[in-house]
């Protein structure tokens, strides 16, 4: 939020005569003819001009004023064109402040977690020498800092004081990502506080399967739904595009799985009446979530790591009433 900008010119001239007056009896008790022909008065009225043509100046800022201002912003001489008009030159001075403040707000050492990512989403991936390395702009799409972890020597477990971790995910799949690993680094430790020692990763992506049964309405279309089914479960775990799912930002880094939350992706496909058997199986050397019964439901993911979901690992066998009884469409 911006200071509020002093009003210097706040003091009429009456307000000055009539101060000025109001301490004559204070401050010469035997000036007792105050009358608007008194020399003394005259003088009063004099002075109070004087005051309130300075109090005036005092709340311009003139150009010129602002663009000395702007050259210890900026830290080198910024003059005003001679050769433009006055109104020319207010225009061209207020583009110039305008970008220089946007220069001034934008982060440039990196602290926080926060402040690492927002460098390499925005700063980093828009500078000229990226685009021209990698053909354009936006190249890291995600990107999770972990802080006090060194995931290129240690496990995730282990606490490193004074090291930080990046894990980058790219946009496009085919990147060269020890190239794009060595760019950034390059790029923080310009950044970075002398004591921190940083680290950039890939994403470790945990693999595994889901299957569930689906029973059917009477009327729907199996193939359909199957196919629904799948496409829902592929967008739910991509670590890109997830369209409806995670405001379409793509799967939490480290978020866990859990079973509830498919049986509610399963029942909410057109088509199904209801959802049973939602499995997650298949998710080596990743801890298992159990309730208080001991029963699954889910799987623990760590904070560098998404999820790879590939349609072979997705099955979905739907069952339609036939009868009295439930008949597998597949």
């Amino acid at each position: 939020m911006p200071l509020p900008l002093p009003n210097l010119d706040d003091r009429t001239y009456a307000d000055l005569v009539e101060e000025a007056i109001s301490l004559i009896p204070i401050e010469a008790p035997e000036w007792t003819d105050r009358n608007p022909s008194d020399t003394g008065i005259v003088l009063i009225e004099l002075l109070a001009w004087l005051t309130e043509m300075v109090l005036y100046r005092v709340n311009q800022i003139p150009d010129c004023n602002q663009a000395a201002f702007l050259t210890l912003l900026k830290g080198q001489p910024w003059t005003l064109p001679a050769d433009k008009s006055p109104a020319e030159q207010n225009a061209i001075l207020q583009a110039e402040i305008q970008k220089t403040l946007a220069q001034l707000r934008r982060p440039y050492r990196a602290v926080t977690a926060k402040d690492f990512e927002q460098l390499i989403l925005s700063d980093w991936s828009k500078t000229n020498t990226i685009q021209r390395e990698f053909g354009k702009a936006g190249i890291i799409a995600r990107v999770n800092c972990l802080a006090e972890r060194d995931l290129e020597n240690s496990n995730i477990n282990e606490i490193v004081e004074g090291h930080i971790t990046l894990v980058v995910l790219p946009r496009e799949p085919n990147t060269n990502t020890e190239n794009l690993r060595q760019t950034i680094k390059r790029f923080l430790n310009q950044r970075r506080l002398i004591s921190t020692r940083l680290h950039v990763i890939d994403p470790n992506y945990v693999k595994g399967k889901v299957s569930a049964i689906l029973y059917l309405h009477d009327s729907a279309d199996f193939q359909k739904v199957e196919t629904e089914a799948t496409r829902r479960i592929k967008a739910f775990f991509s670590p890109l595009d997830s369209q409806d799912y995670w405001q379409g930002k793509g799967y939490p880094f480290g978020a866990d799985i859990y079973i509830s939350e498919l049986y509610q992706l399963f029942d909410d496909v057109p088509g199904v009446d209801y959802v049973e058997e939602v499995k997650l199986t298949d998710f080596e050397e990743h801890r298992e979530l159990v309730n208080e019964q001991g029963k699954p439901i889910g799987i623990s993911l760590q904070p560098h790591e998404l999820v790879a979901m590939e349609i072979d690992r997705i099955t979905i066998v739907t069952m339609q009433r036939q009868g009295d009884t439930w008949k597998s469409n597949n």
